[in-house]
């Protein structure tokens, strides 16, 4: 695990486009939401089994070609930063390496988005568009390229918002303009405050305390988030 997190620390260091929200130093699930604030279409798309679906090949062809890595050090990078010929769920390798392994999938996808004027962002395996309009056309486009690398949408967590209603975008709700905390995560914060008042072990209290201490950080967060917009 050492290995992995080391070879993790000297990918960090390569540029990554603005686009990519995870893994992006500086960047998280707030930031993907929020650079979809003000569009008036907004869809976004899940990667079926992202991490399962990124085959070994790409990760060596990332070694090899990209980084110029010589075949003997792409191989073992390679092994040592997959399982059963693909990238495993757990590593701490494997969020950077879902992007560098579909390198050029996402340039192409961001040519295309770009080409009709829209916005794009991808947290992990949440793909979003967002614009003025989001034509058809253009989703058609994205899920094709994704099945070019062996890749499926997931059509059960496709969204698609259209006008001024609410829309969750990355876990955080976008409306009026503003970035607001979801109902569910407030509801959390009320349970936990209530299990708080009626736990009498310290051990389980001091859990609930830490928990809920961890969803006001993130609620926080998203309002900070919204100052200078």
């Amino acid at each position: 695990m050492r290995i992995l997190r080391r070879i993790k620390e000297i990918l960090s260091q390569v540029a990554i486009p603005s686009f990519i929200h995870s893994p992006a130093l500086g960047r998280s699930y707030i930031t993907n939401a929020k650079a979809h604030v003000n569009s008036y279409e907004v869809r976004s798309l899940d990667i079926k089994q992202y991490f399962p679906s990124s085959q070994s090949w790409r990760v060596y062809s990332f070694f090899h070609v990209v980084m110029r890595c010589s075949p003997d050090v792409a191989g073992i990078l390679t092994k040592l930063s997959t399982v059963n010929g693909h990238l495993p769920t757990g590593s701490p390798l494997s969020p950077v390496l879902s992007y560098f392994a579909h390198i050029d999938m996402w340039e192409t996808i961001n040519e295309q988005v770009e080409g009709a004027g829209c916005t794009l962002t991808v947290y992990m395996d949440d793909v979003t568009i967002s614009g003025s309009s989001v034509p058809g056309k253009l989703i058609w486009q994205i899920k094709k390229e994704f099945r070019r690398c062996g890749l499926r949408d997931n059509k059960e967590k496709e969204k698609h918002y259209v006008g001024n209603k609410p829309r969750e975008i990355t876990g955080v709700i976008v409306k009026d303009g503003k970035l607001n905390v979801p109902n569910r995560q407030r509801q959390k914060m009320h349970e936990c405050r209530q299990a708080i008042k009626q736990e009498t072990e310290n051990a389980e209290k001091e859990h609930l305390v830490q928990s809920l201490k961890g969803l006001e950080s993130q609620a926080q967060q998203i309002q900070k988030a919204n100052k200078g917009m």
